[in-house]
C-alpha cells in the first residue's frame, strides 16, 4: 500500500516536471530591450522584435540586444582603448565611448548578420571594433601628435573621427548603425610620444617665453620711442606755440602801430582841412559881412543924408518962420523960434539915432564868437568898435526915420 502510494506520487512528479518542461519549450517570452532570432523545428527561421509571451513547438531561440554602448578605456575591464598611430608613428590610447543599434535593420539583414556571427552576440562588437579601429587610424595618419596632444587640432581630430565612425557605411550594410561616439579626453600618447612631447612643449614654452619677451622688449622700444617723440612734439609743439604767439603779437602791435601811424596822419590831415575850412568860411563870412557892412553904410548914408535934409529943409522953413515972429517974441521976452527950432533940430537927430540904433541891435545877426579884445593888428581897429560900426551901419527904412515937428 505505501509502496504503490509513493509509485503514484513519483508519478505525479514526473508528470508535473513534464508539463513544466514542456510548457517551457513552447511558451517563450520577449523582453523589450531585445530582439530575437526564431527557428522553428522545420528549419523556418523569423525575427521576433515585440516584447511579450509568444508560442512555439520546441523552437532554437537566439536574443540580440537591440542597441549596445561599449566603453574602450583603460578603466574599463570589458575593452581596451583604441591605439592609433599619427603620421609621425608615434602611438597613443584613445578612450571613447561607442554607440550602436540593430533593430534599425530589415529581418534578411538580421538574419545574415545572425548567420555571420553564428549567433554569438560577442562577435557583433568585434565586427564593429575592428571596422572603426581601421576608420579611426586613417584620421590618425592625419594628425601630428603635437597637435592633437597639445589641444591645438583636438577639435579637428574630434570632429573628423566622429565623421569617420558615426553611421559607417560599411557597417550599416551588416544591419549595424554606430549611432553615437564620444571620445573621453584628449589621446594618450606613448611614453617615447610623451616624452618627446614635452620636450617639443618644453621647447615651445621656451620660444613662446622668448617671443613673449622679444615682443615686450619691441613693445617698450616702441613705447619708449612714442614718448621720446611724444615728449619732442610737445616741445616742439609749445615752442611752435610760443613763437606763434610772439610773431602773433608782434603783427598785432605792428597793425596797431601803423593804424595809430595811419589815424594820426588822417587827424592831422582832418584838422589842417578843418583850418582850411574855417579860414575859408571866416574868409567868406567876413566878405559878406563886408559887403553887407558896405551896403548897409551905402543906405544909411544915402538915408541919412535925405533925412538931415528934409529935417535941415523944415529947420529952415521954421527959421524963416521964426523970423517973422521974432519980433513979437522980442518984444514979449519969451523964447525966440529960432531957438525953439535949433532946440527941436537938435532934439530930433539925437532921437532919431537912438531909436535906430535900436532897431539896428535888435535885427542885427551877431557871430557865435567874437573876439572883444584889443585891435586888429592889420588895421589897427578894436574888435568892439567894429561891432558898433556894424550896428549902425545897417539899412535904416527911410519911412521909420521921424520928421521934425513942423512950428505952428
Amino acid at each position: 500500500m505505501n509502496n504503490k502510494l509513493i509509485g503514484w506520487i513519483i508519478g505525479l512528479l514526473v508528470c508535473a516536471m513534464g508539463l513544466v518542461w514542456l510548457g517551457k519549450q513552447m511558451y517563450h517570452h520577449t523582453d523589450t530591450q531585445n530582439f530575437n532570432v526564431v527557428q522553428s523545428l522545420t528549419g523556418e527561421v523569423t525575427i521576433r522584435r515585440d516584447a511579450g509571451i509568444w508560442f512555439k513547438f520546441f523552437p532554437t531561440v537566439w536574443t540580440y540586444p537591440k542597441a549596445s554602448i561599449e566603453i574602450c578605456s583603460v578603466n574599463a575591464k570589458e575593452n581596451d582603448p583604441f591605439i592609433i598611430q599619427f603620421n609621425n608613428k608615434s602611438t597613443a590610447k584613445l578612450n571613447c565611448q561607442i554607440g550602436y543599434r540593430l533593430d534599425g535593420s530589415t529581418d534578411e539583414q538580421l538574419i545574415a548578420l545572425h548567420q555571420e556571427v553564428e549567433g554569438i552576440e560577442e562577435k557583433v562588437w568585434f565586427m564593429v571594433y575592428t571596422r572603426l579601429n581601421t576608420e579611426l587610424q586613417k584620421v590618425a595618419t592625419q594628425f601630428d601628435p603635437s597637435d592633437v596632444v597639445g589641444g591645438e587640432k583636438f577639435p579637428q581630430f574630434e570632429q573628423a573621427c566622429s565623421k569617420a565612425v558615426l553611421h559607417n557605411a560599411d557597417l550599416l550594410a551588416h544591419g549595424i548603425d554606430v549611432n553615437s561616439f564620444t571620445i573621453d579626453g584628449k589621446p594618450d600618447p606613448d611614453k617615447e610620444t610623451k616624452d618627446g612631447l614635452d620636450k617639443q612643449r618644453d621647447a615651445d614654452l621656451a620660444r613662446r617665453k622668448a617671443l613673449a619677451e622679444k615682443e615686450q622688449l619691441e613693445a617698450e622700444t616702441i613705447r619708449t620711442t612714442a614718448n621720446y617723440a611724444r615728449e619732442i612734439a610737445e616741445f616742439k609743439g609749445k615752442a611752435d606755440a610760443e613763437t606763434a604767439k610772439l610773431k602773433t603779437e608782434a603783427e598785432r602791435e605792428k597793425e596797431l602801430a601803423t593804424i595809430a601811424a595811419q589815424k594820426q596822419v588822417e587827424v592831422a590831415k582832418l584838422e589842417k582841412e578843418k583850418a582850411v575850412i574855417e579860414v575859408e568860411r571866416q574868409k567868406e563870412v567876413a566878405k559878406v559881412e563886408a559887403e553887407k557892412a558896405l551896403a548897409v553904410a551905402e543906405v544909411q548914408k544915402q538915408t541919412e543924408k535925405e533925412v538931415l535934409e528934409a529935417i535941415k529943409l523944415k529947420a529952415e522953413q521954421k527959421v524963416a518962420e521964426a523970423e517973422a515972429k521974432k519980433v513979437a517974441i522980442e518984444k514979449s521976452g519969451a523964447i525966440t523960434e529960432l531957438q525953439q527950432a535949433q532946440l527941436d533940430l537938435e532934439r530930433s537927430i539925437a532921437q532919431y539915432k537912438w531909436e535906430n540904433l535900436g532897431k539896428a541891435l535888435a535885427g542885427v545877426k551877431l557871430p557865435s564868437i567874437m573876439n572883444l579884445g584889443g585891435a586888429d593888428g592889420k588895421n589897427g581897429v578894436n574888435s568892439l568898435d567894429q561891432f558898433i560900426q556894424l550896428l549902425t551901419v545897417q539899412k535904416l527904412d527911410p519911412a521909420t526915420v521921424p520928421t521934425a515937428p513942423v512950428a505952428e
